[in-house]
């Protein structure tokens, strides 16, 4: 069966029950089922066909969801892009997966000339429903026809792609909607993200409905205490500034019965903030956007100890093994490679990257971790954030650990430099919760909780670190940002 079968199947269920919900708008299970009719349509009176990839740059929207089911219908592929990256970049993820369409909410001006491809504003996919709804073509997709590109994070370099097809996709869906059921009310995350436009599915093919919000810290609480939102998905960093919104003490957030972390670890003082905060009902599920959902630590798990992701999902087999493809012990740390049940078999347009991560039929990660002799996973880092100095090796998030629980520093990110003396220098960049932070105390501070020879050599502060649309900090920019900023302080 593929995710349109099932699409079909659910909104036949009961065609006047809300599916989503945005900003006070309700679409019913009926009428989203004839927004997807219409784009279907439209795309396909501009001009869009099977085989053809279209980039989709929407935000938080009813029509972003229904896009992506329109575009399957046609049997064209979507290719999600961000729709507040910069021109230069939304162009060159089109030229590098040859996509010959982009829909947007809204069209550059002036115009670029000689795009490559043909941009198409959400304004035209509009027209009458077709009278034969989703049946308006004789030729249907198969289970097996390529439907989505999906990325993957891209925070250590340029982004690499998976080729889902529409069976795929839909065992994705399943795979990820644990509790999902009628009763739902889900506010998912970043749609252009993997995780995110998967658990809306889950949440709508289950009978379920989607709420969209406004982008912002203090929309998050609103939406979940208007709608009654049931299942919500958050990124570690963004939990600061939502507990700053709420006054008092208690979970402020009854309706909650899920709240889903992801895009990075989640400190025990985070975790502790958000459970007394916003709700005790927090999971930590651990994934890879490649292959799929591998864990997921309960609350329960996580009261116990904030630093498991849980054990391995049923139908995951997860290893540990050395540089040269050895399986360790339980308990010793090393790489993970993991091996899903219909996990793609390489990248896309990548056979170089393929041969690297893709070997055996396992799937390589490139995260250090362990696992226990009870079958908790353990995740330490990845493997190209690994710090070496002069033999001293070590992850950021040691370090980063006791600079987050300062006082007055929100967050931290840590990174080195060249150095002439030395080869590389430990950086710390902080974001202070208030000034007053000055580098000799943060250094103080580090050598009291004895982080010795990891103790950073330079303290910067930031208003805010750099993050990709998953959340995660993006490292591989922090040395530039740090000489931008030495640069403009020299010129003053």
């Amino acid at each position: 069966m593929s995710l349109l079968q099932r699409f079909q199947q659910s909104m036949t269920l009961n065609g006047s029950a809300p599916a989503c919900i945005q900003q006070g708008k309700i679409f019913g299970r009926q009428g989203f089922y004839n927004l997807v009719c219409v784009f279907a349509k439209s795309l396909h009176d501009v001009g869009v066909r099977e085989g053809q990839t279209v980039g989709v740059a929407l935000g938080q929207t009813t029509e972003h969801l229904a896009i992506l089911l329109a575009i399957a219908r046609l049997g064209a592929l979507s290719l999600p892009i961000h729709p507040m990256s910069p021109g230069d970049a939304k162009r060159q993820l089109m030229k590098r997966f040859e996509a010959q369409w982009l829909v947007t909410g809204k069209m550059p001006s002036p115009m670029p000339a000689d795009l490559g491809f043909q941009m198409v504003d959400l304004s035209q996919l509009q027209g009458p429903l077709p009278a034969s709804g989703l049946d308006f073509l004789d030729r249907w997709p198969s289970p097996d026809a390529p439907a989505r590109i999906a990325l993957t994070s891209g925070t250590t370099g340029t982004p690499n792609a998976v080729l889902y097809t529409h069976a795929h996709w839909l065992s994705r869906i399943e795979k990820t909607s644990l509790s999902f059921d009628a009763s739902t009310r889900l506010m998912p995350g970043n749609m252009s993200l993997t995780m995110g436009n998967i658990t809306a599915f889950a949440a709508l093919l289950a009978g379920g409905v989607v709420v969209f919000q406004k982008e912002g810290a203090n929309s998050f609480g609103q939406t979940v205490d208007l709608y009654g939102v049931t299942h919500a998905t958050l990124t570690p960093s963004a939990i600061p500034d939502i507990a700053a919104q709420i006054p008092s003490e208690g979970c402020a957030f009854p309706s909650l019965r899920e709240l889903r972390f992801v895009g990075g670890a989640l400190p025990d003082a985070l975790f502790k903030l958000a459970q007394a905060k916003f709700t005790p009902h927090i999971i930590l599920p651990y994934g890879i956007s490649e292959v799929g959902l591998i864990s997921v630590a309960s609350t329960e798990l996580l009261n116990q100890t904030a630093d498991q992701v849980g054990p391995c999902r049923p139908g995951v087999q997860l290893q540990v093994v050395d540089p040269e493809g050895n399986v360790l012990p339980a308990g010793q740390s090393g790489e993970l490679r993991v091996k899903i049940p219909q996990m793609p078999s390489g990248y896309y347009m990548n056979p170089e990257r393929t041969t690297e991560k893709f070997r055996d039929g396992w799937f390589y990660t490139s995260d250090i971790g362990s696992i226990s002799t009870d079958g908790l996973i353990r995740i330490e880092g990845r493997m190209d954030d690994r710090i070496n100095l002069g033999g001293v090796k070590f992850f950021p998030e040691r370090v980063e650990h006791v600079l987050n629980t300062h006082p007055l520093i929100k967050e931290s990110a840590v990174f080195t430099i060249a150095d002439p003396a030395q080869g590389k220098k430990l950086v710390a960049m902080l974001v202070p919760k208030k000034a007053g932070v000055v580098a000799k105390d943060m250094k103080a501070f580090c050598q009291q909780n004895r982080l010795n020879e990891k103790t950073p050599k330079m303290f910067v502060f930031a208003p805010h670190l750099p993050r990709n649309a998953s959340g995660k900090v993006l490292r591989k920019n922090l040395p530039a940002i740090l000489q931008a900023s030495m640069k403009a302080s020299s010129s003053l």
